[in-house]
C-alpha cells in the first residue's frame, strides 16, 4: 500500500494525465460505458503499480502504456467483436497519442472554459448533443424548433467554440 505522500503524488500525476488517457481510450472504444470501465480499470492498475513507475519517464506515457494493455485486454476478451486492433498499429497510435496529448489536454481545458462562457441555451444544446448524445430532432422536441434549426444553431455554436479555443491558444503562444 502506498504511503500518504505517494498517494498524493499519484493523485496529482493522474489528475494531470487523465484527460489525455481518457481521450485516448475513448478514441479506441466507441461505447462510452465500456470506455469508462476501461479508464477506471486503467486508473486502478496505475494506482496498484505506482511503485513501479519510473520518474525518468513522463507519467502520461506510462499511463498510456497501461491503457493500451487494458484496450488490448478488452479486445482479447471480446474476440467475437467485428473490430479488433492490430497490435503494431495500436502501439504506433499510443506513441503518437502520447506526443499529441499535452496539447490536446490544453485544448480540452480551453474548450471547457469556452463552453462555460456560452449563453445558457447554447450550453444546454451542447450538453444535449454531445454529453447526452441526442439527435437534432430529439433536441428540437425538448427545446422547441425544428431539427434543421437545431443543426444550424449547433453549427454556429461549434464555430463560436472553435474561435474561442483558437483565441486562447494564440494568447498562450500556441498555434491553433
Amino acid at each position: 500500500m502506498l504511503n500518504e505522500q505517494d498517494q498524493l503524488r499519484f493523485m496529482r500525476l493522474w489528475t494531470a494525465a487523465q484527460p489525455a488517457v481518457s481521450g485516448y481510450v475513448r478514441s479506441l472504444v466507441r461505447d462510452r460505458a465500456v470506455a469508462d470501465e476501461v479508464l477506471q480499470e486503467t486508473s486502478l492498475v496505475l494506482f496498484r503499480r505506482f511503485d513501479e513507475y519510473d520518474e525518468q519517464r513522463p507519467f502520461v506515457a506510462w499511463a498510456l502504456g497501461i491503457a493500451r494493455f487494458q484496450v488490448l485486454s478488452l479486445n482479447r476478451d471480446a474476440a467475437r467483436s467485428r473490430v479488433a486492433f492490430d497490435t503494431d498499429l495500436l502501439a504506433r497510435f499510443t506513441e503518437t497519442w502520447g506526443k499529441l496529448a499535452p496539447g490536446a489536454s490544453d485544448r480540452s481545458l480551453y474548450l471547457q472554459d469556452c463552453i462555460q462562457r456560452l449563453a445558457a441555451r447554447a450550453r444546454q444544446m451542447v450538453r444535449l448533443r454531445y454529453y447526452e448524445e441526442l439527435t437534432a430532432e430529439e433536441i428540437s422536441r425538448q427545446i422547441g424548433g425544428t431539427g434543421a434549426a437545431v443543426r444550424v444553431t449547433l453549427q454556429r455554436i461549434r464555430q463560436q467554440l472553435r474561435e474561442c479555443v483558437e483565441r486562447q491558444l494564440r494568447a498562450e503562444g500556441e498555434t491553433p
